[in-house]
């Protein structure tokens, strides 16, 4: 997919902040790691499939670009070599429900990959707080680390496969990317149950609603370092976007199905698809 911006706005960031972040990236690295090998003396191979997806997760941080502070952050993954996927509730702070975001309003954030660079994002779609999944495209620039400026590195970066073929019992691992005191990001699991939207309700007391998207219940332990991450299953593939888990409840975590995250690209696409051309 080609990048939908022409946007001419430069954002910046204070020197002493990017550095900040840079040195918060290479501890959150190291703890990464150390994590890593311990996951590896638990199970096994299993270590090999995530080391295997890495690559392609992401770190989202959400910036106020007037104070440089930090609003809120996630995890995310690629979809396509230039998009990724995250879950909404990680920007609604800066983005619309249910909106698809023309290239002269995008809002833009700041996503860690890989390879240890701080690119510029942009988020493009968007669902709602059921349908917790949203789309950022990357830029062709990252935050130099010298400057605190925007300088030109276009890159693109491995997307992962979605698999629908889910079951009770298979075992799974959700993944993230570390992020300071939220630094055990990859948890392995079985899925525990299957739930169809109506087969469970969302909101409070007198608000319940039936949901809208099908979910997988998994006991993969979810927090907001791997909120928006991928759950994946032992071939590396994506059965589900994780989203949230319950604070009294351990074994309690939820990711929106690869299904469903089909079906919100497939949106996308349509969409995009369905915009005029520029002249």
């Amino acid at each position: 997919m080609q990048n939908m911006s022409a946007q001419e706005t430069q954002l910046k960031l204070e020197l002493a902040k990017v550095q900040q972040l840079y040195r918060k990236m290479q501890a959150d690295r190291k703890a990464l790691q150390q994590q890593l090998k311990e996951f590896k003396t638990q199970t096994g191979n299993f270590s090999d499939v995530v080391e295997q997806v890495l690559p392609s997760v992401v770190s989202v941080y959400v910036m106020d670009w007037d104070t440089g502070e930090e609003i809120s952050s996630g995890s995310g993954f690629f979809v396509s070599p230039d998009v990724i996927v995250t879950n909404y509730h990680v920007i609604e702070d800066i983005a619309d429900e249910d909106y698809f975001y023309e290239e002269d309003e995008v809002e833009q954030v700041l996503v860690e990959t890989y390879d240890g660079k701080l690119r510029m994002a942009e988020v493009v779609f968007t669902g709602n707080a059921e349908e917790d999944l949203a789309l950022l495209l990357i830029t062709g620039f990252i935050i130099d680390p010298a400057t605190g400026e925007q300088v030109e590195s276009p890159e693109e970066y491995p997307p992962l496969e979605l698999s629908f073929d889910v079951k009770v019992g298979d075992r799974v691992i959700a993944v993230g990317n570390p992020m300071g005191q939220f630094a055990a990001t990859v948890t392995q699991g079985i899925i525990s149950a299957i739930r169809e939207p109506e087969e469970y309700e969302v909101g409070e007391d007198d608000e319940d609603e039936i949901a809208e998207v099908k979910v997988l219940q998994t006991d993969a332990a979810i927090n907001p370092g791997n909120s928006g991450g991928p759950l994946i299953n032992m071939a590396g593939q994506v059965v589900g976007v994780n989203t949230w888990g319950l604070e009294d409840a351990d074994t309690i975590n939820l990711a929106i199905a690869s299904v469903a995250l089909d079906d919100f690209l497939a949106g996308f696409e349509e969409t995009f698809e369905g915009e005029p051309d520029e002249e």
